[in-house]
């Protein structure tokens, strides 16, 4: 897609997100871009990870649908924050024009430009390092037919919703999911719905609902166990 199909919209705490023109699908919810990645792959994912794991000083993280690298920018911010390295690597099929990136104002409410631009503005398909802390390797690749030799310790699930992306969230993408997880290692999304909870389950994943961000009752948090 290019630019001139997706339109900018303000959320509730001020900051933007996307809309796929002549849809409902938006990348995030209209309560707020920052306040809900915040929420969902911050505190409930790393810093949750961080806090059961003190002693980790490297952090491997995989995240399903790039999107406006607002998780990759909040990912790399908190690093140095818990001293540790974290190595992040993200798939989407579909990646957004470069230029696109600049029309957002994630940079401008965090302060953060030049981590924005770097991290948005990287080649595709090779590990860079961005800072001392923060190494991310952004893959163009369809996730149904993705393989990967590596493991992680953190999934952020981040893909369209069930009704809009269904095969994405199916047992045999969990399964692989699960496969490249190591022990103990979790998987975070902000989708909560049944068939969700039971694909996860059927593939070994232990459960935790928890508190959503504002808007929103409750997310998930899947542990491999």
């Amino acid at each position: 897609m290019n630019h001139k199909e997706y339109e900018i919209i303000r959320c509730g705490d001020g900051s933007d997100t996307l809309k796929i023109k002549d849809s409902e699908i938006s990348f995030h919810s209209s309560h707020g871009a920052i306040q809900e990645s915040q929420h969902i792959f911050i505190d409930a994912g790393l810093k949750h990870f961080k806090e059961k794991n003190p002693g980790l000083k490297k952090i491997k993280i995989f995240e399903v649908g790039f999107g406006t690298g607002l998780n990759a920018l909040l990912a790399a911010m908190q690093a140095p924050k818990i001293k540790t390295t974290i190595e992040y690597h993200a798939i989407d099929l579909h990646p957004l024009p470069d230029d696109l990136f600049f029309k957002l104002n994630y940079a401008e409410i965090l302060n953060e430009f030049e981590l924005y631009k770097t991290i948005t503005q990287t080649p595709w398909n090779q590990l860079v390092f961005i800072t001392p802390f923060f190494k991310l390797k952004k893959v163009e690749a369809d996730l149904t037919a993705y393989a990967s030799n590596e493991k992680f310790d953190i999934i952020y699930f981040d893909a369209f919703a069930p009704d809009d992306q269904p095969e994405l969230w199916t047992e045999d993408i969990f399964k692989k999911i699960f496969d490249v997880l190591n022990s103990r290692g979790i998987l975070v999304t902000y989708c909560s719905k049944s068939i969700v909870q039971k694909a996860l389950t059927a593939v070994g994943f232990t459960i935790e609902k928890i508190q959503g961000p504002r808007g929103k009752r409750e997310i998930l948090r899947a542990t491999r166990s």
